[in-house]
């Protein structure tokens, strides 16, 4: 019976030993931004209505979440190729059927935007999707959000809100 103690205790001991300290690092690909704390890129910055957990998803696709609840998520995307933003707003166009974009300029980019409500998992849902071009640099913006949440809307409709001055 003492030996089954002292090998428990050796064979645990052991464990620690031999496990490094460090055998979870933390995951370089995501950033808690605070709020008033900005994501920049290029020609575009993001801000968030509360504080949020960013994942590089690749070199030039990033989602963010809130980390209390889940009332929104916004994904963005830099376009690799010249002319991949009009195979893009083809799809969109078949996406949101029916609906043309609106329009702006602001900085010198210009900015499509796509709106729709829509119903997953019982929620009513109102969804935005962006298209930013300056030159030759475009992004597209996903964003997705409880439609009941006026806040929210008021937050992610502003197409300011995504562009460097």
């Amino acid at each position: 019976m003492i030996r089954l103690v002292y090998f428990s205790i050796f064979a645990i001991s052991l464990l620690f030993i031999s496990s490094p300290n460090d055998s979870v690092p933390l995951d370089p690909d995501q950033k808690v931004y605070q709020v008033g704390e900005i994501f920049t890129e290029e020609f575009i910055k993001i801000d968030f209505p509360e504080k949020a957990l960013v994942r590089t998803e690749s070199r030039k696709r990033w989602r963010a979440v809130p980390l209390k609840d889940r009332p929104w998520l916004a994904i963005w995307r830099k376009l690799d190729r010249v002319g991949e933003e009009t195979l893009g707003t083809k799809a969109l166009e078949a996406v949101f059927a029916g609906t043309t974009p609106e329009k702006f300029t602001i900085y010198q980019t210009e900015i499509l935007r796509w709106s729709k409500e829509d119903i997953s998992g019982g929620n009513p849902l109102q969804l935005y999707f962006f298209l930013l071009r300056k030159g030759d640099s475009a992004y597209t913006f996903y964003i997705a959000f409880y439609k009941e949440r006026q806040d929210l809307k008021d937050w992610f409709s502003d197409p300011n809100r995504y562009l460097k001055p």
